[in-house]
Order: structure tokens, then sequence, then C-alpha cells
């Protein structure tokens, strides 16, 4: 499932800047709502339960025991402070590839692209990782990948003149790379209702579940937007070099690049913490 929804953002960012240069962006916006609505509304009377409910079977009580375990809120604690800042370069990499480092416009759609294409791959595979490993360590192996994709190619792109073309190289590896570490992020949800259900309870609504992790990552999406203003207005973190870090968007770029490695907070948290446990 999250593989496939990183298929229609290989193809949207080129039609939205269609739609963008043609019509304008409030009449972009104002389209692109109205389709969503009529595709949502056109599918929910297709829509099933994956398993039919038996009209005999009583009522269960709701089983919220895991909301007092320390291990679901460090999972979701690395779950939404990893949602701060994944949306982050998806929003500014078009302007930052066009603006400072000089290349023409497709390559900033291009480059969002390519990170949705990755994506698909990256869901597919952190997916089966989790069938096979510890969550944990599958979370640290995405945040790590994830994060020095941020910190070595996007801080290291080249922004000084006549540099365009290694920063055209620098950026569409850190699209590619992001797009696989970060992008595959959401699969480790199944390998974390896994965890909480084999530690809590067999009874445990694992829709609940998927609905606070999905809800946590809701978070991150709505602060991010004001926040990155805030770190656009930092400015950059030097002045007499020509990487990203030189540029406005520094502050921007250090913090997505920590946000992604704290994605595997409860990797950390099981190492700092002396009590701290997970079954393999």
């Amino acid at each position: 499932m999250w593989a496939a929804k990183s298929i229609t953002g290989v193809a949207l960012p080129f039609i939205a800047s269609a739609c963008l240069v043609r019509f304008g962006s409030s009449t972009t916006l104002k389209a692109w709502t109205v389709l969503t609505l009529f595709t949502v509304l056109l599918s929910l009377p297709y829509m099933k339960p994956r398993i039919p409910v038996s009209s005999s079977s009583a009522a269960r009580r709701l089983d919220l025991s895991f909301l007092k375990m320390t291990t679901f809120w460090m999972l979701q604690a690395g779950n939404i402070i990893q949602s701060f800042g994944y949306f982050l370069p998806s929003t500014y990499l078009p302007s930052y590839s066009t603006g400072t480092v000089g290349l023409p416009d497709f390559m900033g759609t291009l480059l969002v692209s390519l990170f949705n294409a990755t994506s698909v791959f990256g869901g597919i595979a952190v997916g089966i990782l989790c069938d096979r490993f510890n969550v944990s360590n599958v979370l640290l192996l995405s945040s790590v990948g994830s994060a020095l994709s941020v910190l070595l190619f996007w801080g290291m792109s080249s922004s000084g003149q006549g540099s365009s073309q290694t920063g055209m190289a620098l950026l569409t590896v850190f699209s590619m790379s992001y797009g696989f570490f970060a992008g595959g992020f959401s699969s480790t949800w199944s390998g974390v209702i896994t965890q909480i259900k084999r530690d809590s309870s067999p009874s445990l609504e694992t829709g609940l579940v998927f609905g606070l992790l999905a809800g946590g990552r809701g978070i991150g999406n709505v602060i991010s937007g004001p926040l990155s203003t805030l770190l656009i207005n930092q400015g950059s973190l030097g002045h007499d070099g020509t990487t990203g870090y030189d540029t406005k968007y520094g502050t921007l770029i250090l913090f997505t690049g920590i946000t992604a490695l704290l994605g595997a907070w409860s990797w950390m948290w099981k190492y700092i913490s002396p009590g701290a446990c997970y079954s393999r």
C-alpha cells in the first residue's frame, strides 16, 4: 500500500507543474481539491472490510492497554519527529535546484518525481525487512540512510557559479537515496503494530494503532509548514562556502537531517534506557 501511494507521485509533479503554469495556483489547487473529493466519494461504496463482520459476534471491549506501554510512545515519538522534516525536501527541492543551484525548472520537477519513484522500491524493501527483522533495527536503517542522504548529498550540493553540473549530480543522488530510505519509513508501521501487539495483547485493535501512527505523522505534516518558514528565515550556517549549508536553506537542511536521524529514536532509547527491552 505504501509503495503504491508513491506511484502517483511519479507523474503528478509534471501534471501539477503544467497546470500551475497554465492556470495559476488558485485554479490548480481548487481543481485538485474537487478531484480529490470526487475520487474519494466515488470509491467509498466499493470499500469493504478485509474480513467480513459476523452478525452474531458480540461487541468487544476496546483494548487500550498499549497506551500505557513506553514502547509504543517511543516508537510514536520517532514517528512524529521524523515527520517534522520528512516533507521539507519535496517542498523546497524545486526552488532550491532552480533558484540556488541554477538548474532549469524541469529539473526541479524531475527531482521530485525521482524521489517518489524510488519511494516505491523503498516501501517494498522496508516492508520486507520488517517481516524478517526487529522493527527498531529497520527504523535505524531507514533513519540513518535518510539522514546521510540529506547531510551529505543535499547539504554538500554546490551553489556557486559553474558548479551546476556537480549540484545536479548530487541532488539527483539525494532524491533517489532519500526517496528510498525516507520514502519507505511508513512501511515500518506494520512492524510497529506487530511489535506492540506482541508486547501487549493479542486482542489489540491494529486499526487503532495504525490510526494513531497516521495521526502522529499528520502532526508533523501540519507543523512542518510554518516551522520551515522559520528555518528559512534563520538563513545559512556559513558565509564563505558554496555548499547547501551556506545558502538560506542551510538551517533547514540541517534540521531535516537531524529529524531524519531521530526517526530511529526507539532504537536509541532501547540502548540508552537500561530497562528497555524489545522481543525479537
